[in-house]
């Protein structure tokens, strides 16, 4: 029986994301194409006689607060076992950024976990959404997905056609997820529309760069630019060099699609120079 699990915990973003309503229990209805990005954290879980997570660098959580602990302790109530691990998280992904890097890692803990306890049948995405609202889709391990509801129902879509490529700029700043959804103007709120016929698009295998361009959305973007005004001024800048901004997430972290691996670079290298950290990434890469 192996002792020990190393999986990657990879950053996300959101192609779309639409907020359809408030639900009874308090969450909001989401829809959302949700793609993987290759910025990831490495996650390590052990057999331990007790409950031990260590995350590096520091994420400011308590002990025992973290997205990580809560994914071992979710898991094991759900399997009746004990709440026994250490778990080693290093940190790559921003924190509180709108790249999911905490649900990552809780996904990532889930996904080793039920490796490590030789754990049959578990839908991990299920366990997930009880730890929070991106979990799911990480535990449930695809590139490429619909998430509905507050993010319990994940749908794989078919791995593209071709390469996804981004250019990803990440700020300095933090935006705490529920300060954004308190912010938001029932007036921004989406239909679902743009998620159902970008899906619709990754589906048929017809979706290229251009199409991911035109139906990109994020009803959370005029929130999050008036907490948090680094967004704007981001995007404004990004603008004047003809490069259009989305938001992942709740923010502050901004991408634009690429055509090709060579536009990203030089998106990139075009942002470094309105002073904004901008590096290139590939998107919704299928799991080896």
């Amino acid at each position: 029986m192996s002792r020990r699990v190393r999986v990657r915990a990879p950053a996300k973003v959101n192609l779309t994301l639409e907020v359809l309503g408030r639900r009874p229990d308090g969450y909001h209805e989401l829809a959302s194409v949700m793609a993987t990005v290759d910025l990831h954290d490495d996650v390590r879980v052990m057999v331990a006689p007790t409950l031990d997570v260590k995350i590096g660098p520091d994420v400011g959580a308590a002990p025992g607060a973290d997205l990580a602990s809560a994914a071992v302790r979710a898991l094991a109530s759900a399997t009746g076992r004990e709440p026994r691990a250490r778990v080693d998280v290093r940190k790559r992904i921003p924190v509180a950024a709108g790249l999911g890097g905490g649900s990552s890692d809780a996904g990532a803990v889930l996904r080793a976990l039920a490796e490590l306890w030789r754990l049959r049948g578990v839908d991990l995405a299920s366990v997930g959404a009880q730890v929070g609202s991106d979990v799911p889709f990480f535990a449930a391990g695809h590139a490429l997905a619909v998430v509905a509801g507050r993010g319990e129902r994940v749908e794989a879509l078919p791995p593209p056609a071709r390469e996804l490529w981004i250019a990803l700029v990440t700020l300095r700043a933090r935006l705490p997820t529920g300060s954004v959804f308190a912010a938001l103007d029932p007036s921004t709120r989406g239909t679902g529309e743009a998620t159902d016929r970008l899906a619709a698009s990754l589906r048929a295998g017809d979706a290229d760069p251009a199409t991911l361009r035109s139906h990109a959305r994020n009803d959370l973007t005029g929130a999050a630019e008036g907490i948090c005004p680094e967004i704007a001024a981001a995007r404004t800048a990004a603008s004047e060099r003809g490069i259009a901004l989305s938001l992942s997430g709740s923010g502050p972290s901004l991408f634009a699609v690429a055509d090709d691996r060579a536009h990203a670079l030089r998106m990139a290298r075009s942002l470094r120079g309105a002073g904004l950290h901008a590096r290139p990434y590939r998107i919704a890469r299928a799991p080896a």
